[in-house]
């Protein structure tokens, strides 16, 4: 009668689980996460070659996937970013050292058409077309926008049919339009510790419902703190 030989058969057992799933997460189309850095000159993955380029932020959001994070370092950079990858995070070293200034005036410093994308850490202008934001969400669910300053652009930050978007620690001022505003069923939204002076209106809301504003500093502005 033939043996049972227990680690023998234990250790096929686990070459032939551990074969399933590297199966399952190539046809899955699962990632680890990754973490680029962006400085004034270019952009590289953590641990990977540096890229040249002079739309460094840009460059780096079109390199990164789902679920990954880009940091930028000090500095100035003139560009404007459209953000259409889901889950992305974007912060930069801290408003008092990041500067971002539109190249065009025409478009957004930050357009955003992704869910789940958390912008943190810069000061934001140069967007100073009519209606045109320095941060701009247009169709975007579920994203951070926190500890930035936004100034010198017609609108700071604005969210066209928005919803469920938290708003904190901004300082939004000196802004033509709107420091804040929302329109078109831009609802769900959660306004925290803001700051709005000197723009033409702190917090303006169009045709949007069960939106929480707490602990906002809106003064100084020529048509309103809240409109």
């Amino acid at each position: 009668m033939t043996g049972y030989n227990t680690t023998q058969d234990q250790k096929i057992i686990s070459r032939a689980i551990i074969s399933a799933l590297v199966l399952w997460l190539a046809f899955s189309g699962v990632a680890a996460a990754e973490q680029l850095y962006v400085n004034e000159s270019g952009w590289w993955r953590d641990g990977g070659a540096f890229n040249v380029s002079e739309t460094q932020i840009q460059a780096a959001v079109g390199a990164a996937g789902e679920g990954d994070a880009v940091y930028v370092w000090n500095g100035s950079y003139t560009e404007n970013m459209d953000i259409g990858t889901a889950h992305l995070t974007l912060e930069g070293e801290g408003a008092d050292v990041v500067t971002v200034t539109a190249a065009s005036s025409s478009d957004p410093v930050f357009w955003v058409t992704a869910n789940y994308v958390d912008i943190t850490g810069f000061a934001v202008g140069g967007a100073t077309d009519s209606y045109i934001a320095g941060i701009y969400l247009s169709n975007a669910h579920y994203c951070n926008i926190s500890e930035n300053d936004v100034y010198g652009n017609y609108r700071g930050i604005y969210l066209s049919s928005s919803s469920n978007n938290t708003l904190t620690n901004n300082n939004a001022n000196s802004n033509n339009g709107n420091g804040i505003g929302m329109r078109s069923s831009s609802n769900y939204n959660t306004l925290t510790n803001n700051t709005v002076s000197d723009n033409g209106v702190g917090i303006g809301m169009k045709s949007s419902s069960n939106n929480t504003l707490e602990n906002n500093t809106a003064n100084l502005n020529d048509w309103g703190g809240i409109y």
